[in-house]
């Protein structure tokens, strides 16, 4: 709209301005050739007479100049109101000034006895500050051009003569002005430097010109430049003179007659002739500027309503994100988010999430934009936001994704030099990468197996901590991240930071309350199984000494013919029962009573061979083969060798009693390590068919079997002989059965070497 209000005031200055030249009662402009015609006769006669009387010449040329001068203040100071530029009010009153010192110059010259006491250095005194009060007028005029008013007319005017009268002052009276010329010697060095300070200071006025043309016609800005250059010209003419009446002097004068001349022209052209036409070029530059202005506005009121936008976007991001406290759902909210048309806008996101003690970075989910509909809601429905589709079906569908295949393969190291991502985790900042093609070895990879555009890398921080890294990406349009989408990025990096986060401390919570419970329920666990020892010791011990007694009975009762079949038989089951029940007396008294660990140096290899000795013939029965698959030699151990068989025994015993229909019993020694030390590896592996999830946690608790003759102590007793001797001892189930893996350290912890 405003670049269409200020075309008619540039119609009605062309249309001013065909006026002017046809109605105006001025002359018509001369064209080139017939002013060459005119000046080279002139300046031809004016040469001839100077060969006669230089000083008639030199007087008519300076009153000449004088004539221009004033001819040039009287148009300027009676047109400021109708052209209202000071550009012109500025000439007209400089030249003024000039002129008077012009005149004071011509009355002062060698020759014309007005002034007895003056001299030739005198004359070219009051030269030099005419050519001084010229240039400054250039310059000042050139520095007013097209700004609006610093001083009135009047101001400009007192200025320039109040300079003027104490320029001449110093001259005379004062007569304190340096020297310009020596009679018999020529020019002084002041004089000649001031000279090239004059023609410097025309030479910036003619840049100032130039660097603003919009404010002036072409030819006024030819007469203008024209009338520079021929006053530069006349002071590099004068710098060579020396003498009053030589050639370089009469080109001199010349030149400045012509320059005078030229600005008289323009001044005429700019005020007299197309007054209009300089009206409107102003009024023109001021529609131009109020369209630029109107147009910035313009452009910071929809940047202001862009950022609007945004604010309100982050807001609604950040209740949503905060209303959940689900770490996955948050993740896909977070890369929707980045990645919908009137959200974030990027073509692709993906996640990265940091392992400090691995020193690696994961990807964790890969989102294109396709995809974001399924949990963002459609148009800027605020109500919407409130409750978004974050369900499993939701959030499988985008997992589903070819692209999210691809992110998860990916592993990224954490060193600040191999990848962008691990700069961004590193400095805490986004960084942005216009070109994946150039960057280091590990991005570049990234770049290559993703297919990525220009993309950028969001830290997500939360409480001074960076959790992982936001990777946004263009790489269907090959847009690259401006600073605004960067501003807009790092506002929401910082609120999914902030909500992950809090998501994460209140999974930590979780998990702290669940190791609570089990703790709990360990410790409940633990007083039931100490009262409960306690109590079966005692009974055990009542129990032991009575059967004792029975079991002798009951031998020789079995040992003897009683006549009976049956009478015999059940002799045999009543010695069998108390041989088991002994056996389990003897179970409980052992897991009850506190045990001491005698350290000795143990031949595994010894302790394996006596185990296998025992149980060969249980094995045999059951139809299982032993296996042993013993790396020799194996490492000697520094512990309590009669323990230790029985943990072989209890663990070769479980193993038979789940292959009741016969199996492969594989037994496995080695060298290994335990907590950074040497250790003892030992695995007891069966084929009987593993053990169901649903009571692998408490197959080591006491009293807890599977089996309907077992006690449930083998196994516990065994975990607890193993924690004396500071070993580990873990269960894996396997294709075809179980595997107990048992790990003891070769010497134990404070234990001297040999």
């Amino acid at each position: 709209m405003p670049r269409n209000n200020s075309q008619p005031p540039k119609c009605e200055a062309n249309l001013a301005v065909n006026m002017t030249a046809a109605d105006s009662p001025l002359p018509h402009r001369l064209s080139f050739g017939t002013g060459l015609a005119v000046v080279l006769p002139v300046g031809l006669l004016l040469f001839v007479l100077s060969r006669f009387n230089y000083l008639l010449l030199h007087t008519l040329i300076e009153l000449s100049s004088i004539i221009l001068a004033a001819t040039v203040f009287l148009i300027g100071w009676n047109t400021r109101y109708l052209v209202r530029n000071q550009f012109f009010v500025v000439l007209a009153v400089g030249f003024l000034a000039a002129g008077m010192v012009d005149l004071l110059h011509t009355l002062s010259y060698k020759g014309m006895q007005i002034f007895p006491s003056a001299g030739s250095d005198m004359a070219t005194q009051l030269w030099v500050v005419a050519r001084l009060l010229g240039a400054v007028t250039f310059v000042a005029a050139g520095f007013r051009l097209g700004r609006e008013m610093l001083f009135s007319a009047w101001g400009w005017l007192i200025g320039f003569m109040g300079g003027a009268v104490m320029l001449i002052a110093l001259i005379w009276p004062l007569d304190v002005f340096p020297a310009c010329l020596i009679e018999g010697q020529g020019l002084t060095p002041f004089k000649i430097s001031l000279e090239y300070i004059v023609v410097a200071m025309l030479a910036l006025a003619a840049i100032q010109f130039l660097l603003k043309h919009q404010y002036l016609s072409s030819r006024l800005m030819a007469s203008l430049l024209a009338a520079l250059c021929l006053s530069s010209f006349s002071g590099l003419m004068l710098t060579l003179n020396a003498d009053m009446y030589g050639y370089t002097n009469f080109f001199g004068h010349l030149f400045k007659l012509g320059s005078v001349l030229l600005v008289y022209y323009a001044l005429v052209e700019g005020t007299l002739r197309t007054p209009y036409a300089t009206l409107f070029r102003e009024l023109s530059q001021s529609y131009e500027e109020l369209n630029h202005e109107l147009g910035r506005r313009a452009i910071a009121e929809q940047r202001q309503q862009v950022s609007h936008q945004e604010i309100s976007l982050l807001y609604r991001v950040s209740r949503a994100m905060h209303r959940t406290l689900n770490l996955d759902e948050l993740t896909h909210l977070t890369l929707s988010v980045a990645t919908a048309s009137e959200a974030g806008g990027f073509e692709r996101a993906t996640l990265f999430l940091a392992n400090e003690r691995t020193g690696t970075m994961q990807g964790m989910l890969g989102l294109p934009h396709e995809l974001a509909h399924l949990v963002l809601p459609d148009g800027k429905d605020a109500l919407a936001w409130e409750n978004l589709p974050l369900d499993e079906e939701s959030r499988q569908a985008q997992k589903d994704s070819s692209f999210n295949r691809l992110v998860v393969k990916q592993r990224l190291s954490l060193n600040a030099e191999d990848n962008s991502l691990a700069k961004a985790f590193r400095e805490n900042q986004v960084v942005l990468v216009p070109d994946p093609q150039k960057e280091p070895a590990g991005g570049l990879l990234l770049a290559e197996s993703l297919d990525l555009g220009p993309y950028a890398c969001a830290p997500l921080a939360g409480r001074g901590q960076v959790m992982g890294v936001l990777l946004v990406d263009n790489p269907v349009s090959k847009q690259e991240i401006t600073l605004d989408r960067k501003h807009f990025l790092e506002l929401f990096a910082g609120q999914a930071g902030s909500a992950m986060d809090n998501a994460l401390l209140v999974k930590r919570l979780e998990m702290a309350h669940d190791e609570l419970q089990d703790v709990q329920e360990q410790l409940i666990q633990g007083e039931k199984m100490a009262v409960l020892g306690e109590m079966a010791a005692q009974v055990a011990h009542e129990l032991k000494n009575p059967l004792v007694s029975i079991g002798g009975f009951a031998q020789r009762l079995a040992k003897r013919d009683l006549g009976d079949l049956k009478s015999n038989e059940y002799a045999g089951i009543v010695a069998r029962e108390v041989i088991r029940m002994e056996e389990l007396l003897g179970n409980i008294l052992s897991f009850s009573k506190k045990q001491l660990v005698c350290l000795e140096t143990c031949d595994v290899e010894t302790i394996l061979q006596e185990a296998f000795d025992l149980e060969r013939e249980h094995c045999i029965r059951q139809n299982i083969k032993l296996v042993d698959e013993l790396c020799r030699p194996l490492p000697v151990v520094i512990g309590d060798c009669r323990q230790l068989r029985q943990v072989v025994l209890n663990l070769m015993i479980n193993a038979r009693q789940v292959m009741s229909k016969g199996g492969i019993l594989t037994i496995r020694g080695m060298a290994g390590t335990l907590r950074g030390d040497e250790a003892l590896v030992l695995e007891v592996e069966d084929t009987g068919g593993g053990i169901a999830p649903d009571v692998m946690r408490n197959i080591f608790n006491p009293f807890f079997s599977t089996f309907a003759k077992g006690t449930g102590l083998g196994l516990s007793i065994s975990h607890r002989v193993v924690a004396h001797h500071h070993g580990e001892i873990e269960v894996l189930n396997g294709e075809a059965g179980a595997c107990f893996i048992v790990r003891l350290p070769v010497r134990p912890p404070g234990f001297p070497k040999s």
